[in-house]
Parts: structure tokens; C-alpha cells; sequence
């Protein structure tokens, strides 16, 4: 069974979102910041990573700006978890935010604005084909 993390500090955003990906028989975890999300990755094999990038950083990390959190946490991921898939649910609309993210491969996709059934589809894709691929819808 792969394992699903969902990394945002607004965990009601994606409840329809887990429980389909539960009932098509994925593993969903939920981090409210990014030092819970480093725990969980270090005990748990998980296939993709679903990150806000506006949240808190968490315990570990205090210096770091709540609005570029999600930041952070992909440069760790692609780091320390390069097999990793990331897809990036957030509401940021910043094009020059986004632009650097779609360079890594990164799918990004804008909270509220992209229907249910396409977030699925995308984390589903990033589950089956691994952070280091280049995949798009």
C-alpha cells in the first residue's frame, strides 16, 4: 500500500481528497507543519508528498518564514527523499513563486480553483511514477 503525506496546516482542505485516496486503497498521512512532515518521512515510506507552501515551519525550525515554509520543505525533500514525488496544493498565485517549482517537476495546483477529480488524477500519477520522472496531465 503506498503511503500519501499531506503537509498543511488547513487539514479540512483536503479530507475529500484523502478519504477517495483511501478508498482506492492508498495510505494518507497528515503533517500540520513542516518539522512533523521530517518525522514522519524519517518512519514512514511514503510515495508522494501533497504540501502547502504557506504554513508553519514547526519546532524545528523558528527562523523560517510561514509563507515560504513549503519552500523548504521541497529543497529537504529533494534532498533527503529524492524518490519522493512532490505535488505542490496551495493557494499562492504568484507566477514568479510557481515558475521554479514546474522547473523541478514539481505539479502545482492552486487550491480551490482545480477540480477534485484532477488533484486525484495528479497525486495519483505522482504516486505511480516517482519523484524523479517528469509527468503532467
Amino acid at each position: 500500500m503506498k503511503a500519501i503525506l499531506f503537509v498543511d496546516d488547513e487539514p479540512w482542505y483536503h479530507e475529500s481528497i484523502r478519504y477517495s485516496l483511501e478508498s482506492r486503497g492508498y495510505k494518507c498521512l497528515v503533517a500540520a507543519d513542516m518539522s512533523t512532515a521530517l518525522e514522519m518521512l524519517s518512519v514512514n515510506e511514503v510515495a508522494v508528498v501533497v504540501t502547502d507552501i504557506m504554513m508553519p515551519a514547526g519546532k524545528d525550525y523558528p527562523q523560517i518564514d510561514s509563507q515560504e515554509t513549503g519552500f523548504h520543505l521541497i529543497n529537504k525533500l529533494r534532498g533527503e527523499h529524492p524518490q519522493t514525488a512532490i505535488v505542490c496544493l496551495s493557494v499562492i498565485g504568484n507566477e514568479a513563486k510557481i515558475r521554479p517549482l514546474r522547473s523541478m517537476q514539481i505539479e502545482y495546483l492552486r487550491k480551490g480553483e482545480v477540480p477534485l477529480a484532477r488533484v486525484i488524477q495528479t497525486i495519483e500519477r505522482a504516486a505511480r511514477d516517482g519523484g524523479q520522472r517528469t509527468w503532467r496531465l
